[in-house]
């Protein structure tokens, strides 16, 4: 096998080596890879869970801690609450959402508080906070694209006399809620 068989090898030039041991060094390095933990990502991600737990335990309507001054009456009802507006009626005073509205004096409203005085039904505290509440649900409705349904979970005492709830339902009614429930314990089957 004569010299003829084979072709000539050419010379590689020094650019070309560098480039070649540039390359083959390339594949050979590996690229760093953390060992810890990215403690970063994972308390946003607690961050987001323990704001869903406490809006979804904060906002349910049969969370209601029942005291002296307020005692839920029973029924026979089969259906549950839905997440409503609260208006909680104790003995002694009116809340909303967790916020006091007006105090009461055995059971009824004080007549200065009441547009029209002792025959009048609009509760003056609790229409303007109301009026609050209307405005942050139809901004939360359009936000999220569902409709506004104004609906109220009524929470009163079982010894509130039906005239402070007539004027909460009608109070409520005039700020622009028409959907109302009424919270009830739901009464032990005798099986």
């Amino acid at each position: 096998m004569s010299a003829s068989t084979h072709a000539p090898e050419a010379k590689a030039s020094t650019l070309a080596v560098k480039r070649e041991i540039a390359r083959k060094t390339r594949r050979r390095r590996t690229e760093h890879t953390a060992e810890e933990l990215n403690i970063v990502a994972m308390m946003d991600m607690m961050t987001i869970i323990l704001v869903f737990l406490l809006k979804s335990l904060s906002s349910s309507a049969a969370n209601v801690p029942q005291s002296d001054d307020l005692r839920l009456p029973h029924s026979s009802v089969n259906t549950s609450p839905s997440q409503a507006l609260q208006v909680i009626v104790s003995r002694v005073s009116v809340t909303v959402n967790g916020r006091f509205v007006t105090s009461l004096r055995n059971g009824y409203v004080d007549p200065s508080q009441k547009r029209g005085g002792g025959t009048g039904l609009l509760i003056n505290p609790l229409a303007e906070a109301m009026r609050d509440q209307v405005q942050v649900a139809r901004t939360m409705a359009e936000r999220s694209g569902q409709p506004f349904r104004g609906e109220v979970a009524i929470i009163a005492d079982h010894g509130i006399p039906s005239r402070t709830v007539f004027e909460v339902l009608y109070t409520c009614g005039q700020s622009g809620f028409a959907g109302f429930q009424l919270l009830v314990l739901k009464a032990r089957s005798a099986s």
